[in-house]
């Protein structure tokens, strides 16, 4: 390398650093356009013929597992499944792959970080490369913020992409409470929407602040694989407190019934006073009678339920892409200062 490959005539007005990232990555981003595009044709596929046959066989509205649809029944007496129960079989076939594409989509932040983001930096630093353009024309700053916009733009527009594609295949059956795909499970919460560009970014930079603290590739990777696991886990068990529940109370003996393709996330009892109390307070007890006089003594007055409806979904989504988005400005932040401070 030498000062004449930062300068190049196609490198003007600073962009050197740029185009150097983009030589060095090239291959490896072109391959995974490809396979990303790839992957964009076969949800494009699916998603058309699913569309279609729920058009042709007029199951728009209807619920999967549900008994009847449209005054139709979804078997005979006997037991053989109805024209309209032969349809939602068909259907079945297009929740699984719509099931295991969503699995696969979910390894891509995990692959991003610790694949992509924790050798950035750690490669560089550990073969000396990195004091060798330091010795040059760029800065230590110019030269991080050139080397992490490319695979930050790639992952950025690539991830979009990919969110945007399965919500586009997920969104028409999402009121249908597909078994294993509806809106509360980790397919598709965590590969639809914003939520996993954001996921992706966060775990990127953060491959890329292990790479500057360690500067080592194999470590960076492994700790960059197990946070950003760590921050999935974390993230799925923060989602019922992103948005306040709603709260429905029915008298009580009255289940207290919530939307179906509500998110219920528990329920109880309410005494006079308003406290609340948990479900097994007194259902664990054997007879009704005894239940009746464990309610008279906490003066239990009602039942509620406490449940996130479908419409929470896109408020949670941008709150959880908030959060990761903001926790991947402060690494990049560090990630600065770090470099700026450290010794050669």
């Amino acid at each position: 390398m030498s000062t004449g490959t930062l300068s190049r005539p196609g490198a003007k007005a600073g962009l050197g650093p740029l185009w150097l990232a983009w030589r060095r990555r090239r291959t490896a981003l072109l391959t995974g356009g490809v396979l990303i595009l790839t992957l964009a044709g076969y949800i494009a596929y699916q998603r058309t013929g699913m569309v279609d046959l729920i058009r042709d066989r007029n199951l728009a509205g209807c619920r999967l597992w549900y008994p009847e649809c449209h005054g139709m029944r979804l078997s005979s007496d006997n037991g053989r499944p109805t024209p309209l129960g032969q349809a939602f079989g068909e259907l079945n076939s297009y929740r699984t792959a719509l099931l295991y594409t969503g699995r696969l989509l979910l390894v891509i932040p995990a692959v991003i970080g610790t694949f992509i983001g924790a050798p950035l930096v750690a490669r560089e630093l550990e073969s000396g490369t990195a004091e060798l353009v330091w010795s040059q024309s760029t800065g230590r700053t110019r030269w991080l913020l050139a080397t992490l916009a490319v695979p930050a733009a790639a992952t950025l527009a690539a991830t979009s992409l990919l969110a945007a594609l399965f919500t586009w295949w997920w969104w028409p059956v999402r009121g249908m409470v597909f078994d294993e795909v509806s809106w509360v499970t980790t397919v598709p919460f965590e590969v639809a929407g914003p939520a996993p560009v954001a996921l992706s970014l966060l775990s990127l930079v953060l491959g890329t602040a292990f790479g500057l603290l360690l500067r080592r590739t194999v470590p960076a990777m492994a700790c960059t694989l197990a946070l950003t696991v760590g921050a999935m886990y974390g993230l799925r068990r923060l989602r019922p407190h992103l948005v306040p529940p709603l709260t429905t109370t029915v008298n009580l003996g009255t289940y207290a019934e919530t939307p179906d393709d509500a998110w219920r996330l528990g329920w109880g009892y309410l005494t006079r006073s308003g406290d609340r109390l948990d479900e097994s307070t007194c259902n664990t007890l054997d007879s009704t009678r005894s239940r009746m006089r464990c309610f008279d003594r906490h003066q239990v007055v009602e039942q509620y339920a406490d449940y996130h409806p479908m419409s929470h979904f896109w408020p949670m989504q941008w709150i959880q892409a908030g959060i990761c988005l903001a926790v991947a400005a402060a690494l990049a932040a560090f990630c600065l200062w770090w470099i700026r401070r450290r010794r050669a």
